[in-house]
């Protein structure tokens, strides 16, 4: 209920009046709203923007987009984001943001990455490898007891998975960040753009346009684009992960050519992955 602290400097008459009228006793507060800027409609509110000090040297992304070769075939991505720059003169010096745009590929080395993203927040050394069975050839089957690795870069939302045998990029994901999820909170969110020319869509309208799929876009908007009504998804529930309880429930894993949707029950994309199918 409404604090009693409030009966004086209502922000409007009708709001006092209301409040005097109820008494302090049903009124529940249900929203609250905290935005930067003399603004009537928070609805119209922009977030500030970071201060320098929040940086610390990561990048954070304004846009990661897929990239294609000219059959369409996926390659890789193409990131735009911000980060500090050093500040000159030393410690008093006064830094500033800058923005890059640098890419990462299928068969980039680990040194490759680094010098487009700089170091990793992580690096991770799965314990196995479910990805294999899209491999050809011998990949298949594992050759030595290495681990493939990631690269986790938290503040990018992006993991880049290098094979253990090659050194080379062939798997990167892109998440989300969508509350309920199991990994909310740990990445910041990836502003994915995804593009689909009808050429790639099993279109069922012969007018189809191009399909863009953001960070914003619901599974249900462009489902019907890009699986068939009898596609089932697989069932990702993380049994296996080291925390075997995930109270936030199973999602599901669409594919479509070499990308994979994770799709929360309530049809928000929680990651996409893209992943080579070269040796």
């Amino acid at each position: 209920p409404l604090c009693s602290a409030l009966q004086s400097g209502y922000p409007s008459p009708e709001l006092g009046e209301l409040l005097e009228a109820d008494s302090y006793g049903s009124l529940v507060l249900s929203r609250l709203c905290l935005f930067s800027g003399n603004i009537t409609d928070p609805a119209e509110a922009r977030a500030p923007v970071m201060p320098l000090e929040c940086f610390h040297g990561n990048g954070y992304s304004e846009s990661v987009e897929v990239v294609r070769s000219e059959d369409g075939k996926i390659k890789g991505l193409q990131l735009k984001f911000i980060m500090d720059e050093p500040r000159s003169g030393g410690v008093g010096g006064e830094g500033r943001l800058k923005g890059l745009e640098r890419r990462v590929m299928f068969g980039d080395t680990p040194q490759d990455v680094c010098s487009s993203l700089g170091a990793p927040s992580k690096v991770f050394f799965k314990a196995e490898d479910k990805m294999r069975i899209h491999s050809s050839g011998s990949h298949k089957l594992p050759t030595s007891k290495c681990s493939d690795y990631f690269f986790n870069y938290f503040t990018l939302g992006l993991d880049v998975l290098f094979d253990c045998a090659t050194h080379r990029v062939r798997k990167m994901v892109m998440h989300n960040n969508v509350p309920g999820h199991y990994n909310f909170n740990i990445y910041n969110r990836c502003e994915f753009i995804v593009k689909f020319p009808p050429s790639q869509q099993l279109c069922r309208d012969s007018s189809s346009s191009e399909v863009v799929v953001t960070s914003s876009t619901k599974w249900s908007e462009i489902q019907d684009y890009l699986t068939e009504p009898s596609d089932k998804p697989v069932v990702l529930n993380r049994s296996s992960s080291t925390n075997s309880i995930n109270p936030f429930g199973s999602t599901f894993c669409y594919g479509h050519q070499n990308i994979i949707f994770e799709v929360m029950r309530n049809q928000h994309i929680a990651s996409i992955t893209i992943y080579s199918l070269a040796t």
